[in-house]
């Protein structure tokens, strides 16, 4: 007997993981590439932003960059000053 119906309609599909498309899959959080994917998607999402959001995003993350420098001179003028 011809029928249209499939077998796996009657099951619900499950949800689509998020796949970049510079790797085509995803990657374990945990690793490299995992985190390059994730300032690859942090960068997507800023670059999406306008207005208010915008501003305050970049805000955030000049605060980290100038915290990151600061730690760099910090420890690099104690390396100095025990010699």
């Amino acid at each position: 007997m011809w029928t249209t119906d499939r077998d796996d309609e009657d099951e619900p599909e499950g949800p689509v993981p998020y796949v970049d498309g510079a790797w085509g899959r995803t990657a374990n959080p945990n690793t490299v590439e995992g985190e390059l994917q994730n300032m690859a998607a942090f960068g997507n999402g800023l670059a999406r932003l306008s207005g208010p959001r915008r501003v305050a995003a970049k805000v955030v993350v000049w605060l980290l960059l100038i915290g990151v420098l600061l730690t760099i001179v910090y420890g690099a003028f104690g390396i100095v000053r025990i010699w």
